[in-house]
């Protein structure tokens, strides 16, 4: 009995490790400058769309929250970080959660599934916006 006790405990400690992320020893490669570059590494397997907020629809207001992100080797975003965010405030915390949602899966080229950073842009807009030209000018929609 404590032989299969310990033979279960082991199968389940040596599972749990096998399901445990791969972690990179690769140093991410900067393509925030580059945005079209990001397609050589990783192609958008699953885009979410952010919820509009209920009260910005009712007001009509547009506008857009631009995160720094990394894609790790596993396809996700890490870290994504608001870099712009115009109404600041209004679209932020819907966007974050979207965004944490993306998965990437690597182009055949990218064997290695190199890290990279980059910079995503989600953009909010409703028809007849109280602040149109506002938000076109701040987030070019």
């Amino acid at each position: 009995m404590n032989k299969l006790l310990l033979v279960v405990v082991w199968g389940v400690l040596v599972g749990g490790c096998a399901a445990v992320p791969k972690q990179s020893t690769l140093t991410p490669l900067n393509l925030t400058a580059h945005k079209e570059a990001v397609d050589d590494y990783w192609i958008t397997y699953r885009k979410v769309a952010p919820v509009y907020p209920q009260q910005a629809k009712n007001d009509k207001i547009s506008g857009c929250v631009e995160f720094s992100l990394l894609i790790d080797v596993n396809g996700r975003a890490v870290e994504p970080t608001i870099i712009k965010a115009f109404p600041e405030g209004v679209f932020d915390e819907q966007a974050a959660i979207a965004i944490r949602k993306w998965l990437w899966v690597p182009t055949k080229t990218n064997t290695e599934r190199q890290p990279i950073l980059t910079t995503i842009q989600h953009d909010f807009v409703v028809r007849n916006s109280q602040n149109a030209k506002a938000a076109y000018d701040a987030c070019k929609i």
